[in-house]
């Protein structure tokens, strides 16, 4: 492949991956807007629900994608001179695929994330490499109720430290910790379980097709419970109307069901 991006494909039916908690969490930043000018890539490796390995690499992005915006410069440090004498995007790929054997992807955000990877392997006429992925962003919001699904937020709310947003292995690093958060909670050991119970369909990534991690339509999310006829009457909160508003130490559905007992009527 070479030249300008193809046109769009035409997306692949991909089932939800059945493996264990084993994944390689991974995370981009770009030179400029383009989002093939890859110059920098972190992965974590995760095996059996433990981080094994992590990894954080510069490269240069790739001919014709190569120059530095400001911009983009202030949001994660990386120079032109800091990349000049680093490895080339394609022999990063090697690296990172390298650490995969097989298992799937996850980013934050992946849309952004697997769209780099694919603009910068048509950049460097390479095809595209074949795997499965997962988005922690799409999980995050079926799993967790936040104001900002941001990776910063959404590892506040699983106690994940986010060592420093924008470097590429600390946010691989912390997109690895919120997926095994969310499985802790949901008591699941299976990644490809998990995707099921939160009805999110993994993407799939092939030389000449590609289809997007999305949820299911069908998905409805947190459920605005009955008053308790059993209720006390005598309560504080008894009879009246609850909405809670902004980021919850607990869950939203938690919140909103521990109330209803109290005798109060949720709303959103």
């Amino acid at each position: 492949m070479t030249g300008l991006l193809p046109a769009p494909r035409t997306p692949l039916e991909s089932p939800v991956a059945s493996v264990g908690l084993d994944f390689v969490a991974f995370d981009v930043e770009t030179a400029n807007s383009r989002r093939g000018s890859i110059c920098a890539i972190g992965a974590a490796v995760v095996r059996d629900g433990v981080v094994v390995s992590t990894h954080s690499w510069l490269t240069r992005p790739p001919a014709g994608l190569d120059h530095f915006d400001g911009i983009n410069i202030s949001v994660h440090g990386i120079t032109p001179d800091m990349v000049a004498d680093q490895p080339t995007f394609a022999e990063r790929l090697d690296e990172l695929l390298g650490l995969t054997g097989g298992l799937p992807l996850v980013a934050h955000n992946a849309s952004f994330d697997i769209g780099a990877l694919r603009e910068a392997c048509v950049a460097v006429d390479r095809e595209w490499p074949t795997t499965d992925y997962a988005c922690s962003l799409i999980m995050a919001r079926r799993a967790l109720d936040l104001i900002s699904y941001r990776l910063p937020m959404v590892a506040a709310e699983c106690g994940v430290d986010l060592a420093a947003h924008h470097e590429a292995g600390s946010d691989a690093l912390a997109c690895a910790e919120v997926v095994l958060e969310i499985a802790r909670r949901r008591g699941a050991d299976n990644l490809g379980d998990m995707l099921a119970d939160l009805q999110v369909l993994t993407g799939r990534l092939e030389a000449a097709a590609w289809a997007g991690c999305r949820g299911t339509s069908t998905y409805t999310g947190p459920q605005l419970p009955d008053v308790a006829a059993d209720a006390d009457p005598e309560h504080p909160l008894y009879g009246q109307v609850m909405v809670f508003t902004g980021a919850l130490s607990i869950r939203r559905q938690d919140a909103w069901d521990a109330v209803a007992r109290c005798g109060a009527v949720v709303e959103k």
